[in-house]
């Protein structure tokens, strides 16, 4: 939509929250996080509804493929099994970075195909870690296009 002349759109966000554990190199015991994800759409203004598209419905398409996660030992999850290049490393270092890029890569043809969703594109997947007692993130990884 144009704005004083300027092209603009708008960009909303939903999160989706799993817990899985995971160990690293620097800290090789297997732990426990709080796991945020967000995806972001951006898109046009639906003049019949105001929307770019509705939140709840936003969340309810991303929170299944995003769960298939809660709960698991993330080196040993069988959909992240048997993938191969930088998808590959995502079991073996699963990070917010692994994850950022493999969930985007997961999301991505099943939101091209929901025509819900036809006049929107995912403009970024951020991967947020938490400890499980704690309300601030360690930090996080986000994804979008260059």
């Amino acid at each position: 939509m144009i704005i004083h002349g300027v092209e603009h759109e708008v960009e909303i966000r939903v999160n989706v929250h799993f817990n899985a554990s995971h160990s690293l190199p620097m800290r090789q015991e297997l732990h426990m996080h709080v796991w945020d994800v967000e995806f972001s759409v951006s898109g046009p203004l639906n003049p019949e509804t105001g929307m770019v598209c509705d939140f709840l419905e936003l969340a309810e398409f991303m929170k299944p493929l995003v769960l298939t996660l809660d709960d698991q030992n993330l080196h040993e999850a069988p959909e992240l099994q048997g993938l191969d290049g930088l998808l590959g490393l995502t079991a073996k270092y699963p990070t917010c970075d692994t994850l950022a890029h493999y969930l985007l890569w997961k999301v991505l043809p099943h939101f091209k195909e929901d025509p819900r969703f036809a006049a929107l594109r995912i403009s970024q997947v951020k991967v947020s870690i938490f400890e499980p007692d704690s309300q601030e993130a360690w930090g996080h990884a986000l994804i979008r296009p260059a």
